[in-house]
Formats: C-alpha cells, sequence, structure tokens
C-alpha cells in the first residue's frame, strides 16, 4: 500500500494503491497494447468496486486529469493521469454511455449496463465543460449491494419494532427523512425487500427507478409524456395495491400523491428532505398539506444520517481531540478521558474506516404531538414534547454508536445538523 503527495502541493494526498488496475493497463495501453486501451475503463470501474466506490470523478486541471473516488461519502484522489490519458479516459465512458462525442456547451447525462465478474453494474455518466477540461461523474449502482436486511442498517431494537408494525398494520404514511446521501433509498429498498418476500401487491412510482426488485412493481415517472406524481398515483390506487411508494416528496404535487394515496386507506412510504423527524411536519405544510392532512395521514418517520464505520482490525482508543472536547462541551456533554479513532491498515486499504452505517431516529407520535401538529405547532415545540418522553434524537444514537466504537466523534462532528435539531440533554459517552 502507497500514498504519495501531489505534485507542487503538501496538501493532497493521492491514494495510488486504489488505482492497481487503471495505472497499469493505462501504462500497457501507452505501449502500444490495443488490447488494454479498450478496458481503461474497465479498470477504473474495478478498481472503484474494489474500493467500494459509490462514484468516480474525472477532473482536469493544470494539463493533467485527476481521478477520484467516493468512498463510503468521501472523496478520495486515486490517480493522476496526463491530460491525454484523462481525455481518452472521458471518452470511453462517453461512447459506453452513448453521450455524443461531439463536444457540449451544457451538462449531458447517459447510462449503461456492466458485469464485472459476477457484479452487475447499473453506470451513470454526467458530462460538463469546464475551463480546464471536461468534467465527469460516474455513478456505480450495484443491486446487490443496496439489498440489505432491514436489521443490518443500524436500527436499535425499539426502533426496529416500530417498522416491523407498521409494516404488518397496512395503513398510513411512513416517511424516510434525511438530506441528499443520508441512505434514504438504501433504507426505503431494505422495507421494499422485506416486502417483496410476502404475498402483499407492492407498486413504485419513482423518479427515476433506481434498482429493479424482483416481486416489486415498479414504474418511472414521465413528466414530458403527462405521467406525473399526481397522475401515477391514481393510476396506482386503481391498480389494487396493499402498499404504496412514491418516490421521493420533493414538489406539492408529490406530497398531494403520497397523502390522497394514504388517504385512501393505503400504507405508503416514500422520502422526503428534512433536518429530522419533527421537521418533516414542516415540509409537508410548505408543500401544502395542511394540518389535518397530516396529522391524519402521517404514521411514521425515519429520520437517519449515514457515518462510517470505523474498521474493526484497526480501531484504536485515545484521547479524544481538542475539536471533540470543545463540540461536546458546546452540547453541555462529558467529555471521556478515552474514544475510539480510526488508524487505517491493509484490511480497509489504510483509510481507517470501513463502510458505513446509519445513525437513525424513528418517531411514531403520540395522541399529544397529533393534537400539537392539528393546533399547528411548530416543530421546536415538538420535539420539546419528544424530549419530555425521552425520545431517542439522532445525536442519542450516534454518540451511542461512538461509544461502542461503531464509529467515531469526528464522523458525529461532521454531521453538524445532529446537535442543531436535538432538544434534550445527551447519554454520557462514558455511561455505562
Amino acid at each position: 500500500m502507497s500514498d504519495r503527495r501531489e505534485s507542487g502541493t503538501s496538501e493532497r494526498r493521492v491514494h495510488d494503491h486504489l488505482a492497481a488496475a487503471l495505472l497499469p493497463t493505462l501504462a500497457d495501453a501507452q505501449d502500444g497494447q490495443e488490447a488494454a486501451e479498450r478496458t481503461i475503463a474497465e479498470a477504473t470501474m474495478r478498481d472503484a468496486v474494489d474500493a467500494r466506490a459509490s462514484d468516480i470523478h474525472l477532473d482536469a486541471f493544470r494539463g493533467r486529469y485527476r481521478v477520484r473516488f467516493r468512498i463510503d461519502g468521501v472523496m478520495v484522489d486515486v490517480a493522476e493521469v496526463d491530460h491525454d490519458d484523462g481525455a481518452q479516459l472521458v471518452n470511453q465512458f462517453r461512447a459506453l454511455a452513448r453521450i455524443d462525442p461531439v463536444a457540449s456547451h451544457g451538462p449531458e447525462d447517459g447510462r449503461f449496463s456492466y458485469t464485472l465478474d459476477d457484479l452487475d453494474l447499473d453506470v451513470r455518466v454526467t458530462g460538463a465543460p469546464c475551463v480546464a477540461g471536461e468534467k465527469l461523474a460516474i455513478r456505480l449502482l450495484a443491486p446487490d449491494r443496496v439489498r440489505q436486511d432491514i436489521g443490518e442498517l443500524g436500527l436499535e431494537a425499539q426502533e426496529l419494532q416500530y417498522l416491523q408494525a407498521w409494516l404488518q398494520g397496512v395503513g398510513g404514511m411512513l416517511l424516510v427523512a434525511g438530506p441528499t446521501g443520508s441512505g434514504k433509498t438504501t433504507t426505503l429498498y431494505s422495507l421494499l425487500h422485506q416486502l417483496s418476500l410476502t404475498d402483499h401487491q407492492v407498486l413504485t412510482l419513482e423518479d427515476p427507478v433506481e434498482y429493479g426488485i424482483s416481486g416489486i412493481n415498479q414504474m418511472p415517472v414521465d413528466p414530458e409524456r403527462g405521467w406525473d406524481f399526481a397522475e401515477g398515483a391514481q393510476a396506482m390506487l386503481r391498480l389494487d395495491p396493499d402498499y404504496l411508494v412514491i418516490g421521493e416528496l420533493t414538489q406539492k404535487e408529490s406530497a398531494r400523491a403520497a397523502a390522497n394515496a394514504a388517504a385512501g386507506g393505503k400504507a405508503t412510504m416514500a422520502t422526503i428532505h428534512s433536518r429530522d423527524a419533527a421537521d418533516t411536519v414542516t415540509v409537508l405544510r410548505n408543500y401544502g398539506l395542511d394540518d389535518f392532512e397530516v396529522a391524519a395521514n402521517l404514521q411514521l418517520v425515519v429520520a437517519q444520517r449515514l457515518v462510517r464505520r470505523l474498521c474493526p482490525d484497526c480501531r484504536q482508543e485515545r484521547a479524544p481531540e481538542e475539536q471533540d472536547r470543545r463540540w461536546m462541551k458546546a452540547l453541555a456533554l462529558s467529555v471521556p478521558e478515552r474514544v475510539w479513532a480510526a488508524c487505517g491498515c491493509e484490511q480497509c486499504q489504510g483509510m481507517g474506516f470501513k463502510g458505513r452505517i446509519g445513525v437513525f431516529e424513528v418517531w411514531r407520535p403520540s395522541d399529544e404531538e397529533y393534537s400539537m401538529i392539528l393546533e399547528h405547532v411548530g416543530a421546536h415545540e415538538i420535539r420539546r414534547s419528544l424530549a419530555e418522553r425521552e425520545h431517542r434524537f439522532l445525536l442519542d444514537d450516534g454518540l451511542e454508536k461512538a461509544r461502542v466504537g461503531v464509529t467515531s466523534l469526528s464522523e458525529l462532528r461532521s454531521l453538524g445538523a445532529l446537535s442543531a435539531t436535538a432538544a434534550r440533554g445527551r447519554a454520557s459517552l462514558v455511561a455505562g
């Protein structure tokens, strides 16, 4: 394993050991080996898959190209190549995605399917012209990797029971809440996979369909042909479903469609952008739902974030860093003498982390909280009510995972919104 600093700077680290297939393949191509030249894109995808990367980025800079992987949510530099080699790599991905080879003046999108050994990939490519050269972002979607059992997501026992109870109850609306990149789709698809093993009729309306699931009827929206969320939801109701999934609530039309489906007696699931569980009420109101519609239909909210898992083979206990101390004191938390921290080894490819896990908050509104929604009480007061009944907030779950060494305090600090929305005293890391 070897890392090096980017030439001309002491700040950027290049993890070139993660480009174990790309760099030799490029060298072969430069020697004129045509067979190798045709596999530069494949070599890059192979390296990305081996590194557990979700995305590949090709960035032009100062007459060169930088190859970067997003691993466990963090961008990592893995190689620097000559501009001609980088442009060739860009062109290969454009060709695979059937993007017009003629340079464009704006962003372009394409996609293709590819099989590496026994792994099937759905690859989505987005390109955009930049001053230094064309920028390419490649998303690698592997259906087999998203098929997690809901018990493996990181939910604690009581939260898991709430989810199981909702799935068995068949009725009302379940929302999976969080910002972009918080793992909402993974949680939703884990629920769908569980439903696919039952005899229930399940229909989804998605924009776009991220992964195909056997046993689930999935429909993509097509606004250009008049097939939007509202129209699609009405059609779904006529197909006699037990469960409806209405993708992501990002506008009034999709929120209205979800509410109407739930009001019609169908168990309805969707994802939504919000800071925490209580904030979903504010978002739904902003999408035009009145208080009665929210209170009548909202049964369960799963708010979440993603944090990196500490590598179990090399994590270490050490004194907390000064930044961790200041952060915990600002939240009126007891600062422990020892905390778990990342180190780095061959098992985690020197990253110190290996995979990601969810930090969760599951809210099943009480009668009092339903009354507060009907009275148009804001999210702040709802959080206060939750605190009074010792509700488990996002930060509480994160602190517990840090205490037992699943993740680190630095990972929690990177999710600044956790502390901003927490509404009660937190359990000390040294408790237990």
